[in-house]
């Protein structure tokens, strides 16, 4: 399957199943996530002070760019005709209504989150870090207030507070979330270094160290997906430089191993097939990790892709 490259370098790149170029780089601020629409329109936010989201067409060309209404959008989502950004820096979820031929056509909503926990360097005020787009549901993780902020999207686009989840323990930082075919959710929690386990109504359950090897700094889990299967759930860990495994099992999250994302760094990874394909944004390069199909475990990284500050691998369904 094809994958877009996200980064901070300015430019995103489209690959083939092998890894090699599709087209040339398209150049654009900070792209550093970008989502695909169902007519195959790329959204590209750009992770700047004056936050803006931009669309382009398969083969680049710019379908529309808007102002986010906050500073550092850090993620984009897609469903059906609406798009959703996170601002990270300024703490602020924006909804967007897309045309026919999936440009962008107005913002329809901006929601400022208020709020702080206990980190001073981390969370003197709110942080957006994901928006998770579910039915007429959008849950937003945001590390600063050390919540997960629930809403439902009207047909008119706008963002109707529904609850907001206080993660525990204070000073957590969640960053990302997903949700298993059960009903659970895992989160990874980027100031303690901590995955944890919710149930589909968002009370906590477990807590486990989201690395098996005792870091020697700071590690700042990144990004986690679960296996196809939903039996392994994995973790990118920033400063061990790994991805963990886990189990997933009725009682709850059972690591099984760690191994070296083959740079350093990862900030995002996704999984491709019977692999992980990794952002390793510190060495400039994306790495494959097959995945062995008994043990679910990945096998040492490859490097596949020489990309200067990868942020994002985003699949491409054509």
């Amino acid at each position: 399957m094809p994958v877009l490259i996200g980064s901070y370098a300015d430019q995103y790149s489209t690959y083939d199943d092998d890894f090699k170029p599709l087209a040339p780089p398209v150049h654009t601020p900070a792209p550093a996530f970008l989502a695909v629409g169902p007519a195959g329109v790329r959204y590209a936010v750009a992770e700047i002070d004056g936050g803006q989201v931009s669309a382009f067409t398969r083969a680049g060309e710019p379908l529309g760019r808007l102002p986010t209404g906050g500073g550092g959008p850090c993620h984009v989502a897609v469903a059906g005709d609406r798009l959703f950004v996170a601002n990270y820096a300024t703490g602020s979820v924006a909804a967007f209504a897309l045309r026919p031929d999936g440009g962008l056509d107005r913002r329809t909503d901006l929601a400022q989150h208020v709020g702080a926990s206990v980190n001073p360097d981390r969370q003197e005020g709110p942080h957006a870090h994901q928006v998770t787009a579910r039915g007429s549901m959008l849950h937003a993780v945001d590390l600063g207030m050390d919540a997960i902020v629930h809403y439902r999207v009207s047909p008119e686009g706008t963002l109707e507070h529904l609850r907001t989840t206080t993660v525990q323990p204070l000073g957590s930082g969640p960053r990302h979330l997903v949700f298993h075919p059960d009903g659970r959710v895992f989160v990874a929690n980027e100031l303690t270094s901590t995955v944890a386990t919710y149930t589909s109504g968002f009370e906590l359950l477990d807590v486990k160290p989201s690395c098996l090897v005792q870091p020697v700094g700071d590690n700042l889990p990144s990004e986690l997906a679960l296996s196809p299967d939903g039996r392994r759930l994995y973790v990118a860990n920033r400063g061990n430089d790994t991805i963990t495994t886990f189990a997933v099992e009725s009682g709850g999250l059972l690591p099984i191993d760690e191994v070296s994302t083959g740079g350093t760094w990862p900030r995002h990874f996704v999984v491709l097939g019977g692999a992980l394909c990794v952002a390793n944004q510190h060495s400039d390069t994306v790495a494959l990790l097959e995945l062995d199909q008994d043990s679910g475990v990945p096998n040492p990284a490859r490097v596949v892709i020489e990309h200067p500050s990868p942020s994002a691998v985003i699949p491409v369904a054509e």
